[in-house]
């Protein structure tokens, strides 16, 4: 098992299978067509481990707890302890040190019949409790460091850990218990829901893998891990454990292309011969998980406001902006709409403003959450990040050289953004920046002369007149006519 993961405010959240994926209907009508398939899948699964067992393993047709959690690697050999006295407190009384086969298949298939998020939540939640009806903050941590490792495992992205990660794990236990010293499961799903509602869905997803043997259907995975262009770790403010921690919270707007899937889902309708288990078959061949690109980094590009308009301008698509300033902070814009220039706020429903650091909460979410202005004289020139009629959470002025944070004048220290939309955006943008360059060439290379033949014909000689300047007199005196 652990050989297959080394091969690589508003709580609108859409946190529904429906929006992530396929409803509950469409997970069960997949996952219940293959029952019978899933019962041999782990049959076939427990006599390879049979074959693993150790020289403690006498009994036919039973496996040692050792033996099952020797089965797990590296970061995985936690879950693997978890998960066996989780199999066994489901299907048999006290805690038993061998797993019968017919113990073991019942499991795994109560285990595959969770379709949807709710009965998976309430699942993992009792194995990372170990049974309890609470989680202390060790086991919180642990689980968050799990699924995290599970996650990358299931999207075959080979484990990383970055330097800032663990205080980001931190965090995040530290928003889910705030002065609380346990968390009930109904203290866990009230956070969840705003903050992280998509926590398990690598884990299950990894699950699904090990008990089945195959991978489950693309479209039915809720939060996918999109890969970073050009990724190097600590090299950013995003790391890995930032980008996954991301991906339980944010719509999939950021991580799929909603109009191609449209345009793949209607040409699959037209054939009248596809029933709806062959269409999300063929639809999960066709959806894949977009891929996000550098846009700015204030640390490569310059902190200042003309290179991150420069870096950012022209590009219509979703972004990820990366805020970090002094107190340890790092705030997180999802934008899904392009910026624009102006004084009234914009951005649409799957807009939000997380804190990433050194709580991660969900601060405000939906439209609009942004102003971004440059030339109004009403309004101070700069970025504003927070909703009308709320407390304005950020605010960095044109200078780009501090931020204030809830009011609180704070040094700047980087800002990051991420575009998250098909890589034609990214190619449309660049025919942009080329178009703008080869326009800025042309006029600097313009010079600016004084025609005497041409000068009635000259549109500047009107405009000048009409400023009331004698031109005919100030022309002539110049010239020495």
């Amino acid at each position: 098992m652990g050989n297959h993961h080394t091969n690589h405010d508003e709580t609108r959240q859409k946190s529904s299978p429906e929006s992530h994926g396929g409803g509950v209907s469409t997970r069960s009508s997949v996952f219940g067509s293959s029952a019978k398939l899933n019962s041999a899948c782990l049959i076939k699964l427990f006599q390879k481990l049979e074959l693993t067992a150790d020289e403690q393993n006498r009994h036919p047709g039973e496996l040692s707890r050792a033996t099952f959690e020797n089965a797990f690697h590296g970061p995985l050999h936690t879950f693997g302890k978890l998960l066996y006295t989780q199999m066994v407190r489901q299907t048999a009384s006290g805690d038993r040190e061998r797993i019968t086969k017919e113990q073991f298949t019942k499991a795994g298939k109560e285990l595959l019949k969770l379709y949807d998020e709710s009965s998976q939540q309430e699942y993992y939640f009792k194995l990372f409790a170990s049974g309890k009806d609470h989680l202390t903050k060790e086991d919180a941590l642990q689980m968050v460091k799990v699924s995290y490792a599970l996650t990358l495992s299931a999207t075959m992205i080979p484990y990383s850990k970055g330097s800032n990660d663990d205080a980001l794990f931190e965090g995040i236990v530290q928003g889910m218990f705030g002065i609380n010293e346990r968390v009930t499961f109904q203290d866990f799903t009230s956070w969840s829901k705003k903050n992280s509602p998509h926590l398990f869905c690598g884990v299950h997803n990894w699950v699904y893998q090990i008990l089945t043997g195959s991978k489950m259907p693309s479209e039915l995975e809720a939060a996918k891990v999109p890969q970073l262009e050009r990724f190097v770790e600590d090299k950013y403010t995003m790391s890995m454990g930032m980008l996954w921690m991301l991906t339980t919270v944010i719509p999939q707007s950021y991580t799929h292309n909603p109009e191609e899937k449209k345009e793949k889902q209607k040409s699959s309708e037209k054939n009248p011969l596809l029933n709806s288990y062959h269409l999300i078959m063929k639809l999960a061949q066709l959806t894949r998980c977009q891929s996000w690109t550098l846009l700015y980094d204030s640390r490569e590009h310059g902190l200042s406001h003309n290179r991150f308009h420069h870096h950012i301008s022209s590009y219509h698509g979703p972004t990820i902006t990366l805020i970090s300033f002094e107190g340890r902070n790092t705030y997180c814009l999802a934008l899904d709409k392009p910026w624009r220039e102006g004084s009234s706020r914009f951005g649409g429903e799957d807009s939000m403003l997380i804190q990433i650091s050194p709580i991660f909460r969900v601060m405000q979410s939906g439209a609009p959450l942004v102003t971004w202005n440059e030339y109004s004289r009403d309004l101070r020139k700069g970025i504003y990040l927070g909703k009308e009629g709320r407390s304005l959470v950020l605010f960095i002025p044109a200078d780009f050289d501090s931020v204030e944070h809830f009011g609180v004048n704070c040094a700047l220290h980087k800002i990051e953004m991420w575009g998250c939309g098909p890589s034609h955006i990214l190619e449309e943008q660049a025919k942009q920046k080329k178009w703008e360059k080869k326009e800025a060439e042309k006029q600097s290379a313009k010079k600016l002369h004084l025609d005497v033949g041409k000068w009635e014909e000259n549109p500047d000689k009107q405009i000048l007149q009409w400023g009331g300047i004698n031109v005919e007199h100030q022309y002539s005196r110049d010239s020495g006519f």
